[in-house]
């Protein structure tokens, strides 16, 4: 059963950071001319084992208390819960912001929020993506809402506890927004979003879920690993889920998804991720910029992400 307690907030516009110039990169590079193999040969990457190097590649996430402090800016927040079968029967807790001033059934927009954060980070002091978007729509622009579900650390795909966290969001969570009158929701286009394992996981549903119901994804330092031999327990149990949920070789699923990505220059996943970019096609807008793994970096690239996706969503 859903239980739903409106939250409501006070607005905190004034703490918006400006966002800086930032360069566009067009993302249809040659893989050569980024200066790194691509893994997309499934042949050879059967013949290699996955080490784990998880001591020589920083973690994904910034250390993040998994219980934020209370939201406090931007519109308000409506919070719930239900019993979720494909998280193996976890009570699985979700927020949802749609813009004071607006009536109406609005689109939507799914966070993926990510490793060692949780539904609520995304609206808490040090990104405030409602507040972002309060601002977008006080401008002028077409409205929509944002909606957050709760995975852990399942990385978005069928883990061997038997959790499915993409399965979750596609399955049980974007009916539950569509089918709770309080909420007041279409689902039948919507935007995804997401950062690090978020950004992972925004990718993965929209190739999975393609044109034209999902409108548009915005994404923030995808946690991509190119490298079979080269990626963390934490985000596959193996060799076998790698090469399963790896979206290496997925671009073609992106032919007709509006993609925006934004990287900081200086982010562990910049080189993995602009060799995954170069495989799209068209390209997608790249946006980096100095900055890293970081809650400061990402804050500052909200704004264009919230403008791209309003705009792709309103179409």
């Amino acid at each position: 059963m859903t239980r739903v307690r409106p939250h409501l907030l006070v607005s905190a516009d004034r703490d918006l950071p400006r966002v800086g110039r930032r360069a566009v990169l067009a993302a249809g590079l040659g893989a050569a001319a980024l200066g790194v193999a691509a893994c997309s040969d499934s042949s050879s990457a059967t013949s290699v084992q996955p080490r784990n190097l998880e001591g020589r590649v920083a973690d994904d996430e910034l250390p993040v208390d998994p219980s934020p402090p209370p939201v406090t800016g931007g519109p308000p927040l409506i919070t719930g819960s239900f019993e979720s079968a494909r998280m193996g029967g976890r009570e699985t807790r979700w927020a949802v912001a749609r813009p004071n001033g607006v009536t109406g059934k609005l689109p939507v927009v799914l966070v993926l929020h990510a490793l060692n954060t949780n539904e609520k980070t995304i609206f808490g002091p040090k990104l405030e993506m409602q507040t972002v978007l309060q601002q977008y729509v006080d401008a002028g622009n077409p409205p929509f809402a944002l909606a957050a579900a709760d995975v852990g650390r399942n990385y978005y795909h069928r883990r061997l506890d038997g959790a499915d966290g993409g399965a979750m969001i596609l399955d049980e969570f974007l009916p539950m927004l569509a089918n709770n009158p309080d909420l007041n929701l279409s689902t039948e286009r919507f935007g995804l979003f997401g950062w690090s394992m978020g950004g992972y996981g925004a990718l993965r549903l929209a190739s999975l879920v393609g044109a034209p119901r999902v409108a548009a994804v915005a994404v923030s330092s995808p946690a991509l690993w190119a490298d079979p031999r080269n990626f963390p327990p934490r985000a596959f149990d193996g060799l076998e889920d790698y090469q399963a949920n790896s979206l290496f070789g997925a671009q073609p699923s992106f032919a007709k998804i509006p993609v925006l990505i934004n990287i900081g220059s200086s982010d562990q996943f910049y080189t993995y991720t602009r060799q995954w970019a170069a495989g799209l096609r068209p390209p997608a807008a790249f946006g980096t910029a100095a900055g890293g793994h970081t809650n400061r970096y990402w804050r500052s690239v909200l704004p264009e992400q919230v403008e791209f996706l309003g705009r792709n969503l309103a179409v």
